[in-house]
């Protein structure tokens, strides 16, 4: 178990990771995280990233077809 102390940053409060538990978990400044609160503290993980089929999905639904402009020449499809 890491033990570290919470720190004052502004207007709000940081929990620094200790350098080995953020380099075994590959956190690297600027990563964004979630935070959950539990019964007895909180639990900092990963975003969970939408799988390419639901990111696809919305830009889909956005632009139904695609247009990369008029045909120029012989490259055009009936």
């Amino acid at each position: 178990m890491n033990e570290t102390k919470i720190a004052r940053y502004g207007n709000s409060l940081t929990v620094r990771l200790p350098a080995a538990l953020a380099r075994d978990l590959g956190f690297r400044e600027g990563d964004r995280v979630q935070i959950r609160r539990l019964e007895t503290g909180i639990a900092i993980e990963r975003p969970v990233r939408a799988r390419i089929e639901e990111r696809l999905s919305t830009v889909l639904e956005q632009e139904a077809e695609l247009s990369s402009g008029s045909a120029l020449g012989a490259e055009r499809f009936e």
